[in-house]
C-alpha cells in the first residue's frame, strides 16, 4: 500500500475526511464498503495523536453505571464485541482485579450491585462474537486470601476480597487504527498521510471539498468532494475556523490531558484498578479516580493522570509532575519500593475530550454551509458506531444511494480468519522450527490472517525473523515491511505506529541508525535526514 497524493486531485470523490485518527479511519471504511468514493487524510500520521495515547482498552462500558447511564454501558459492550470481530488477532481479555476494603464505598455490597446490573446489561453479547474464545470470559468473586495470593502487594487489614472482571485489550491501538485505513484502501478509499487541510473550496454557500498542501513536499493539492467532513479530534475547532474563514459551531466541549507510564512489570498477568487522591465525579462513588496497572509487551502500562491542557497541541508530552503523581499513586497503593521514578522506560501523553458523548454537526442547519459535516469522537471503543450512525445521516443528505452499513457483518482485511484458533495452530506448526514460536506470535497478533505471507518473508531471510531488540517482540520484517509498504514519511513512524519498537521505550541510537539507514535508502535520504529524523524520534523519548 505505497503513498499516493496525486490520487487525490485525480478523482471527484463523495467525501473527504479530515482527520485519521480512529474517527477518521473507522468513517472511511464505512464509508468505502458502501460504495462511497472516500478521501481521508491528516496533517500528521495516521492516529498518531489522540488514538495513539491511551491505554489501548477496549472498555465494556462498566465505568458508565457510576455514570448512571445504563445505555452507555450497553453500547460500549456491543461495540467491544464487534471490534473482536473485525480484528480479533489485534485484541485479547485481560483479567481486571478491583479490590474490596471495609466500608460502604469500596465494599463488596456496593461492587456486587454494580456487577450484577452490568452484567444484566451486558446479557447476549457473546452470542454476537463470531470466535468462540474472543467471548468475554466470566468474572468471579476472591476471597481476601486469595487477593493476596495473586497480588500480595494489596495486602491491607482493610481488605475484604475483590472482583475479578475481563476487559479487551490491544496490544497495539496503533496498529488497529491502521488496519481501518488499509480496510478502506483495500475498499477503494484514497488515504494520504502528511497532508495538511488550509482551506474549503466554497460557492455559493457550499463546500466543493478543500485546498491542502503536502507536507512532505509543499506541493499544494486541491481535493474535490460533495461533502467534506471535519474528523480532526483536538483539531475540531481550530480546523473549523481556519478553513472556514469563520467561526463555526463546535462541538468540542474542552479537552484535558493525560499521561501514561511504562514500566517493569508489577502486577503479573492481573491488571488492578487502584484508587487515587484525585476526587471522582461519578454520581455513584467509590472513592477517587482509578490509576490502572495493565500488564503489556512483558511490562506495565500505568495510566491515566488528568488534569487541564494549555499551550500548543502539537506534540503533547508528558511533565515531570505527570510521570511523578503517577509515580506515587502506584506506590502508595502497591506499598513502598513497589515503584519509583528509575522504574519508568517511557512515558507519553495525548488530549481527551472533557465529555464521553460523541456527536454529529451538519453545518447546513447550524451554520448555513452545505455539504459540510464534524464528527465528534468521544471514546476510541464507540468510533465504529459513530461512523456507521453518522454515515447513515450524510448518505442520505447525499441522495441515499449508497449501500447501508456492513461493518457489523465483515472483517477489516487482516481480520479475514474463519477459524481464529485453527489458524494460530496452523502458522505455528508450518513455522515454529524455522522462525521461532515467538516470531510466529508476534506476527499472527499484529498482522492476523497476513501473518503467513509475512513469516514466508522471514523464513526467506533468517536475519529479518529476529527481533530489532533483544527484550522485544518486534522483527526486522516488520520494520522491513513498514518501510517498503505501509506509507512511513518519518522514522517515528516505523518505530512507533507501524510497529512497537519504541512504544515501551527508546531501543538506542544505534538501533534507530540502523533502522533509518534502512529507511533511507526507500526515500534517498542523506546522512544529515538521517540525523534530524533520529533526532526527531529521541525528543519523544526525552523523559
Amino acid at each position: 500500500m505505497r503513498r499516493d497524493p496525486g490520487a487525490l486531485a485525480a478523482t471527484r470523490f463523495d467525501l473527504a475526511i479530515v482527520g485519521g485518527g480512529i474517527t477518521g479511519a473507522c468513517l472511511a471504511f464505512d464509508a468505502a464498503t458502501r460504495g462511497m468514493r472516500v478521501a481521508v487524510i491528516d496533517k500528521g500520521d495516521f492516529g498518531a495523536a489522540t488514538s495513539a495515547a491511551s491505554s489501548k482498552l477496549l472498555h465494556g462500558g462498566l465505568r458508565y453505571l457510576q455514570q448512571l447511564e445504563p445505555a452507555k454501558v450497553r453500547e460500549s459492550a456491543l461495540e467491544r464485541i464487534h471490534l473482536q470481530n473485525l480484528a480479533p488477532h489485534l485484541t485479547r481479555y485481560v483479567p481486571f482485579l478491583v479490590p474490596t476494603y471495609r466500608g460502604l464505598a469500596r465494599g463488596k455490597a456496593l461492587l456486587a450491585a454494580g456487577m450484577l446490573a452490568y452484567e444484566m446489561l451486558c446479557v447476549g453479547q457473546n452470542r454476537r462474537v463470531r470466535h468462540p474464545t474472543k467471548r468475554v470470559p466470566r468474572g468471579r468473586w476472591l476471597s481476601a486470601a486469595e487477593v493476596r495470593a495473586l497480588l500480595p502487594a494489596l495486602d491491607s487489614p482493610e481488605l475484604t476480597g475483590g472482583r475479578l472482571f475481563y476487559e479487551s485489550h490491544m496490544l497495539s491501538s496503533e496498529r488497529m487504527t491502521w488496519a481501518f485505513v488499509q480496510g478502506a484502501v483495500r475498499a477503494g478509499a484514497v488515504a494520504v498521510n502528511y497532508v495538511r487541510a488550509r482551506t474549503f473550496l466554497l460557492e455559493q454557500g457550499r463546500v466543493l471539498g478543500l485546498r491542502a498542501v503536502d507536507e512532505t513536499t509543499g506541493r499544494e493539492l486541491e481535493v474535490r468532494a460533495r461533502a467534506v467532513v471535519n474528523a480532526a479530534g483536538p483539531w475540531i475547532r481550530q480546523l473549523n475556523e481556519q478553513l472556514g474563514g469563520r467561526e463555526l459551531t463546535s462541538v468540542v466541549t474542552g479537552f484535558s490531558r493525560g499521561a501514561h507510564l511504562v514500566t517493569r512489570a508489577l502486577t503479573g498477568a492481573y491488571a488492578v484498578a487502584l484508587p487515587t487522591d484525585v476526587p471522582n465525579q461519578a454520581v455513584v462513588n467509590r472513592g477517587g479516580r482509578h490509576v490502572f496497572v495493565i500488564p503489556w509487551r512483558g511490562r506495565s502500562l500505568v495510566g491515566t493522570s488528568y488534569g487541564p491542557h494549555r499551550g500548543s497541541l502539537e506534540r503533547v508530552t508528558p511533565t515531570d509532575e505527570e510521570i511523578d503523581w503517577l509515580v506515587s499513586q502506584v506506590a502508595a497503593a502497591l506499598g513502598p519500593g513497589s515503584l519509583s521514578r528509575s522504574d519508568v522506560q517511557h512515558a507519553f501523553a495525548g488530549l481527551y475530550p472533557g465529555t464521553g458523548h460523541y456527536q454529529v454537526v451538519d453545518h447546513a442547519d447550524a451554520d448555513g454551509i452545505e455539504g459540510l459535516f464534524t464528527v465528534f469522537g468521544a471514546k476510541y471503543t464507540t468510533a465504529r458506531l459513530l461512523a456507521e450512525r453518522a454515515l447513515d445521516y450524510i448518505a442520505g443528505r447525499l441522495g441515499g444511494r449508497f449501500g447501508p452499513c456492513r461493518t457489523r457483518a465483515i472483517t477489516l482485511p487482516a481480520g479475514a480468519i474463519e477459524d481464529l484458533d485453527a489458524f494460530r495452530a496452523r502458522l505455528h506448526r508450518r513455522w515454529d522450527e524455522r522462525i521461532g514460536a515467538a516470531a510466529v506470535e508476534e506476527l499472527f497478533t499484529m498482522y492476523g490472517a497476513e501473518a503467513p505471507e509475512m513469516a514466508d518473508r522471514a523464513a526467506a531471510r533468517p536475519a529479518s525473523a529476529r527481533p530489532v531488540v533483544e527484550d522485544r517482540e518486534t522483527l526486522w520484517v516488520e520494520i522491513e515491511r513498514a518501510i517498503d509498504e505501509e506509507m512511513t514519511c518519518h522514522l517515528e513512524d516505523v518505530v512507533f505506529r507501524r510497529t512497537g519498537l519504541g512504544t515501551v521505550g527508546d531501543p538506542g541510537e544505534a538501533v534507530l541508525e540502523r533502522v533509518a539507514r534502512r529507511m533511507g535508502e526507500r526515500h534517498g535520504w542523506d546522512q544529515a535526514r538521517r540525523r534530524r529524523e533520529i533526532e526527531r524520534t529521541q525528543e519523544l523519548f526525552a523523559r
